[in-house]
Formats: structure tokens, C-alpha cells, sequence
């Protein structure tokens, strides 16, 4: 364009834009992401589980509990929770292995199972965990633990198997929710307390 002639403002923003189309550049592909799976991990004894979040309302340190006679040693008795009543339950003692040691690691996971106001001890809560549900899943069928009963497979990452623990499928066994002791356990408990 010569100097002093003047270009039509709308012609200038044109070819402003065109430039603008020609030099810029391309969007990104859309690439569909892994669906990840995530869950809320936790530990009792040496096996590293993982339950959906939504078996979990909440997740304490171990609150003071206030026995209950008359129930198998796993039913470590009861616990006010800001005003609800809590059934607190040792999950490793459950499944036959050692208590949980109350230290700073122990937690209590709030299960969340309607008309079930229980809480389960755990050895250590090791956060959320997030897995390819493609790519990390497991079986356990090899697996020789009595906790398999309540696992819906398994997850592996850095050669860690995650068992798939369902809360649910727990609250529903009838051994369970079957707290009271037996003659033999009610004996050696009044012996133990004598």
C-alpha cells in the first residue's frame, strides 16, 4: 500500500484475522484419558486393600471404646462418635491375624452400610489410591488369605497387590454380625476378667 493512501479499517481487521488463522497454532487432539478407579487404601497386618469411597463415610483415629460383655474379642466394644453410637469392630483380629496396635497409624473406617453404625480398626489408612482399571487389574484367586472372601479382585502397581476389599459384602456375612461368644469364649473371657 502506497504511504499516505489509507486501507479500510474493516479490510485491515480481515486480513488481521487471516493472518492470525494462517499462523496460529492447531488444538490439541483429543485423546480419551485411562478411567482411573479410586478408592480409599488401607492396611491390616501385611495385606495392602483398597475399598470404593463410598464404603466409607469417615475415617478417625481410634476413638476411646467402652467394652461390651459377652462378644468375641474382634468386638472391641462401643464408642460415641459426636453422638452416634459406634459398634468398633478389629478387622485384622476379625480375619484371625493380630490385633491392631493402637499407635499413631491405627485409624477407624466409618462404614457406610445403612442401619450398621459401625467402624472398623485398621492398621494404617494409606490414603486415596487410583488405579487403571484396565491395565492394573488382578485376580485373587491365588491368593490364600481369609480376607478373599470380601475381595472383588485386585489392582497391581509396583509389584503391590491392592485387594479390592467391599465393605458391603462384609457387613452382609452372617459370621459378622453374629457378635455374641461363645460358651468356651464367654468362660476364658470371665476367667480372664476374675
Amino acid at each position: 500500500m502506497a504511504k499516505g493512501t489509507q486501507q479500510d479499517p474493516f479490510e485491515l481487521l480481515r486480513n488481521m484475522q487471516q493472518d492470525s488463522l494462517d499462523n496460529a497454532p492447531g488444538l490439541p487432539q483429543e485423546v480419551e484419558a485411562a478411567k482411573l478407579w479410586s478408592g480409599v487404601g488401607f492396611r491390616i497386618g501385611d495385606l495392602m486393600l483398597v475399598t470404593p469411597l463410598d464404603h466409607v463415610l469417615e475415617i478417625l483415629p481410634p476413638p476411646p471404646v467402652a467394652p461390651v460383655p459377652g462378644v468375641k474379642s474382634w468386638l472391641k466394644g462401643v464408642a460415641n462418635v459426636r453422638g452416634t453410637l459406634i459398634t468398633i469392630v478389629d478387622l485384622p483380629e476379625y480375619y484371625g491375624k493380630p490385633p491392631v496396635f493402637l499407635d499413631d497409624r491405627a485409624r477407624m473406617l466409618i462404614m457406610n452400610v445403612p442401619e450398621l453404625n459401625t467402624g472398623v480398626l485398621v492398621n494404617e489408612v494409606l490414603g486415596l489410591r487410583h488405579f487403571d482399571e484396565e491395565l492394573e487389574r488382578q485376580d485373587v484367586s491365588g491368593v490364600d488369605d481369609p480376607v478373599v472372601a470380601q475381595l472383588n479382585g485386585a489392582f497391581l502397581r509396583d509389584n503391590v497387590l491392592w485387594g479390592l476389599f467391599d465393605m458391603k459384602s462384609l457387613a452382609e456375612n452372617v459370621s459378622f454380625r453374629h457378635v455374641a461368644a461363645g460358651t468356651a469364649e464367654k468362660r476364658s473371657g470371665e476367667r480372664a476378667a476374675v
